[in-house]
């Protein structure tokens, strides 16, 4: 992918505040979908297509997200797989059978969004110019339906009800754990933010959620009765389950996967059971407690929230069998700092604070500052992922263990200073 498209396609963005955000887009709700069906329909409504999986919630979207396309990849059901953000290149936004478009295919597929804009701009002058992560999702469903995908598995970008995903018309909705985050924008309850996120339902079509907090479920119960959807609580897998990533949270991401795929196959497609045990078993999703082998061993974690931070703790307290823990974070500025290090610090030896090359990431001295509230462990200051590695490696020693942790984008620069590269395939 040449730098020109990708910084044309940038160009739609806020820098600040990410791929979502433009400065120059109609923010009017009629627009906030609007103009995600307005640019879908000159490019031939690529959606129509195939059948659309919905996937929104606070944590363990993408994990599901990659079950369900490992499951449907195993089952020979070609599925296109949208997710964000990505880790290390902007083309793991988009992948078919688990594979990342090529270059030369990502490069076409950018050039073909230009002249959809230039109509966009000349047939519907109020509805602004389109944001990157608009743009992305029009090129993501335009290359499935090219490819002749069956199913778009999609992951909400942030909420649910406004989302430029939303102007789809999913055949399932799924609904992963939801915690408290993203609060300036979502609401400051639970279950404000709840009803946001299920804004995703369909009347008559299955929505399936994950066991939630009571405040939670119950938003979403009054949400699905309102829109008149089907809805399915779906249970963790038993701790039998051979799956291909690690802790019991994903357990939950898992059975939201298998339902999704059993609701897919009463809808029509072939999918055997052995498809499900294959597709748990051979999924792999980098930076979800990714292991890099070594003296020490680095785990490298994208938990953002209080969440997932405390399914990673519970994680690193088994992996850990008294090793000793060096912990590198750095995190985003709209994050809860101390909720996101609470359950972590307490548990490493030391805590080495930097900052992801993210212009949303927070600067290393205010992450130290949460981090010596959480803790009494010592604290150290690190400029760059590659200073802070090095920090780590020494502090935890050779027989020690490394976690990176805090955002996905300090986990993507964490592989990329490990020499790791960006999988074209995922299996």
């Amino acid at each position: 992918m040449t730098r020109t498209q990708l910084d044309w396609l940038l160009g739609f963005s806020d820098p600040a505040l990410g791929v979502g955000w433009n400065p120059h887009a109609n923010g009017a709700a009629r627009w906030r979908l609007g103009r995600m069906r307005a640019l879908l329909a000159l490019m031939g409504d690529p959606d129509r297509a195939m059948t659309v999986v919905l996937i929104a919630g606070t944590k363990g979207k993408g994990s599901t997200a990659a079950f369900l396309a490992s499951i449907l990849h195993s089952a020979g059901v070609r599925a296109g797989l949208f997710t964000s953000p990505h880790l290390q290149v902007f083309r793991e936004r988009v992948r078919v059978d688990g594979a990342m478009l090529s270059e030369a295919a990502f490069d076409r597929a950018i050039a073909g969004l230009r002249p959809v804009v230039t109509r966009l701009r000349r047939t519907h002058p109020d509805a602004g110019d389109p944001t990157t992560f608009e743009l992305t999702l029009g090129l993501a469903l335009r290359a499935f339906a090219e490819r002749r995908c069956a199913v778009a598995i999609i992951e909400v970008g942030l909420g649910g009800r406004l989302d430029a995903t939303n102007a789809l018309d999913p055949a399932i909705s799924v609904l992963t754990p939801v915690s408290r985050d993203h609060t300036a924008i979502l609401g400051r309850s639970l279950a404000a933010i709840a009803t946001e996120k299920a804004g995703i339902v369909r009347t008559g079509r299955p929505a399936l959620t994950a066991v939630q907090r009571p405040t939670a479920l119950s938003a979403i119960r009054r949400s699905c009765r309102a829109a008149r959807a089907e809805l399915q609580l779906v249970r963790p897998l038993g701790a039998a389950a051979g799956l291909g990533l690690a802790g019991d949270h994903q357990r939950q991401n898992a059975a939201l996967a298998v339902a999704a795929a059993v609701a897919l196959a009463a809808g029509g497609l072939r999918i055997p059971e052995r498809a499900l045990v294959d597709g748990l078993h051979k999924v792999t999703w980098p930076a979800r407690f990714e292991h890099v082998a070594g003296h020490p061993l680095v785990v490298l974690d994208g938990a953002h929230n209080d969440a997932s931070a405390a399914a990673l703790a519970r994680l690193l307290r088994a992996e850990r069998h008294g090793r000793r823990l060096a912990l590198v974070v750095g995190l985003n500025r709209d994050k809860d700092a101390l909720a996101i290090l609470a359950p972590l610090a307490r548990i490493a030896a030391v805590v080495v604070a930097t900052r992801s090359k993210s212009p949303r990431a927070r600067a290393p001295v205010d992450v130290a500052r949460a981090a010596r509230r959480a803790t009494g462990a010592p604290v150290e200051i690190a400029p760059t992922i590659e200073t802070a590695l090095a920090i780590a490696r020494r502090r935890a020693g050779a027989d020690g263990l490394v976690c990176v942790t805090g955002s996905l984008a300090l986990a993507g620069d964490a592989r990329t200073a490990l020499s790791l590269r960006a999988p074209e395939q995922l299996w």
